[in-house]
């Protein structure tokens, strides 16, 4: 049995898995809600942290080779 080979997936399988991990997330945060709203500074945090490291990468123009 390899455990450490490559896995290609199609783009519907990907969705497929970010939809089940969404779903993880949802139901993880319904049962830890009391606990987890206590720390919605972090969320936001996080949330603010991500988007400046995106912004630029999305807007910088690279040079085509």
């Amino acid at each position: 049995m390899k455990i450490f080979r490559t896995w290609t997936f199609k783009w519907w399988e990907m969705g497929m898995i970010k939809v089940s991990l969404l779903s993880l997330g949802i139901l993880l945060a319904l049962y830890f809600y009391d606990y987890l709203i206590g720390l919605k500074w972090l969320w936001w945090i996080l949330f603010v942290l991500t988007v400046i490291y995106f912004i630029p990468k999305v807007f910088k123009k690279e040079a085509v080779v």
